[in-house]
């Protein structure tokens, strides 16, 4: 049984952290931009990235938990790297859009399906009361991944001299996890009953009654929705912003290419951001029990957040782009240590089948808030400054936090 459980964190947790050797998401905006891309051109693709994302994500978790969840996260492996091909070989905005849906359909099909998994082998081996801990854990992994990839990435941009080589070097840990999740014990399917639209249909409506069952859940999966997706659109500004340090840093000045200096800082720079969301993660399940209240937790982590949003405003707004830089430090510090507590509660109040579509479904709820702030932050990034965009962000969480907080016995 131990060397069993073993195996199986370690499958989690290699899963976490190939998946997170994203090498180009320190430099997408940076990409986007170097091939001719305004803000708002960079809004209207992530804004398509997440209507595709509302038209895949209920569909998608329904198919992993009725046809297997294993061949689903195969399959999201599959679309990421068609994806990815896209993104190396072309350098057009319309050419850029199938490549974005691509990657939505890579996203719906793993986003609740993976932590469905999780939470089904946790129920098979009698630890449903280890799920903030033990996903801790898993989600540490792909925080270290995330920044072995930030180092590996600025490597790769500085030697080449260009961003989109880093699409053709993720194929390379996506194709492993691909043949990973064949590897999965056929156990963690749940209990497939095949596709049908009779099936689909109760499927999700026994999904939409877990929402009335337990109270608070649907708060819970709105809440988490909105904040989830400010962190998700407005943490690639941090590229942009560094970009603009790198080109004027004294320490920096000795090597000639700006495109150069700006891959050195935007690689150290996004490496510690996620060294510090890999501790983040561990620190999640210790951070709740010392505050002894899990909606208590939540809450505070929700309105530290919409804090470190006006400070990233004034600080940008007074030209102090280090301090900037920092406030964005602890946004990662922030999320990660609040995911973890945000998956063990709707985990707690979930019926194992229908997990999958419910986790798809507060993705769903998230890419639709993406969907309308994305073009929103990106208008006022361009018309105004950065500085403004998140100020908005800041009223928006300060004014859901207070309409929308969490209660522990809800």
């Amino acid at each position: 049984m131990l060397n069993n459980e073993k195996l199986m964190l370690l499958r989690f947790s290699s899963y976490g952290f190939l998946k997170n050797l994203k090498f180009f998401e320190p430099f997408l905006y940076l990409f986007f931009l170097a091939n001719g891309l305004s803000f708002t051109q960079i809004g209207l693709l992530i804004s398509i990235r997440e209507i595709s994302t509302i038209i895949l994500e209920l569909p998608t978790g329904v198919i992993a938990d009725l046809t297997g969840r294993r061949r689903a996260m195969a399959t999201a492996f599959f679309s990421y790297m068609i994806s990815f091909s896209i993104f190396y070989y072309f350098s057009s905005f319309l050419l850029f859009v199938p490549a974005m849906f691509l990657f939505a359909m890579g996203e719906t099909l793993r986003h609740g399906t993976h932590k469905s998994m999780i939470m089904q082998y946790l129920d098979n081996e009698g630890m449903e009361d280890q799920r903030v801990k033990y996903y801790g854990k898993t989600r540490a992994a792909s925080r270290l991944g995330s920044a072995l990839s930030a180092l590996i990435a600025g490597a790769i941009v500085y030697h080449v001299g260009g961003y989109n080589v880093i699409f053709l070097a993720t194929l390379i840990p996506y194709s492993i996890a691909f043949f990973l999740m064949l590897t999965y014990p056929k156990e963690l399917d749940g209990e497939p009953e095949g596709a049908s639209i009779a099936l689909t249909w109760k499927h999700l409506k026994n999904s939409i009654h877990q929402l009335y069952k337990h109270s608070g859940l649907g708060k819970m999966l709105v809440n988490a929705s909105i904040y989830d997706s400010f962190f998700k659109i407005s943490k690639d500004y941090l590229s942009p912003i560094v970009e603009s340090l790198a080109i004027t840093l004294p320490m920096l000045m000795f090597i000639e290419e700006e495109a150069q200096r700006t891959a050195i800082l935007v690689g150290i720079v996004y490496f510690f951001v996620y060294i510090n969301s890999f501790a983040s993660s561990i620190k999640s399940s210790s951070l709740m029990e010392k505050i002894g209240d899990i909606g208590k937790a939540l809450n505070v982590l929700y309105f530290v957040m919409a804090s470190l949003f006006f400070m990233v405003a004034i600080f940008l707004q007074l030209d102090v782009v280090i301090l900037s830089i920092i406030a964005f430090f602890f946004f990662f510090t922030l999320y990660n240590l609040r995911k973890p507590m945000v998956v063990g509660y709707v985990g707690d109040r979930m019926d194992s089948q229908t997990r999958a579509t419910l986790f798809s479904g507060q993705n769903l709820l998230r890419s639709v808030v993406g969907m309308i702030i994305a073009p929103i932050l990106g208008f006022f990034a361009d018309n105004y400054s950065i500085g403004i965009a998140f100020l908005f962000g800041a009223i928006t969480l300060l004014i859901v936090g207070i309409i929308l907080p969490i209660k522990s016995n809800e």
